[in-house]
């Protein structure tokens, strides 16, 4: 019997590439503004410096999680860490707005 080989299929690398650009830029946005609100409103830090900081960080997050998305063995957990990421982002920046006011 001739040996089947096993690839990723087309749904796969689908998912991995709306996970990679789509997804992180997502991600990334709301990580960059938490973090900005976080140097501002926690640590002091003006707020143009800190805007200017958390956007670059943003560029090694969106890096770093566009990496990943090819890396990891399952496109499933992939999506379930993206979500759950995305949900605790969302929360902190919306209670952070409430208590705070806009950046």
């Amino acid at each position: 019997m001739a040996q089947r080989k096993q690839g990723i299929g087309r749904g796969e690398v689908a998912a991995r590439i709306i996970a990679a650009i789509p997804a992180n830029y997502l991600l990334t946005s709301l990580a960059t503004a938490c973090l900005a609100r976080l140097l501002w409103k926690g640590f002091g830090v003006d707020a143009a410096n800190a805007s200017v900081a958390a956007t670059l960080f943003a560029f090694a997050l969106f890096a770093t999680v566009a990496l990943v998305a090819f890396a990891v063995r399952s496109v499933s957990r992939l999506w379930l860490c993206l979500v759950a990421l995305g949900a605790v982002q969302c929360i902190a920046l919306w209670l952070s707005i409430e208590a705070g006011g806009r950046l």
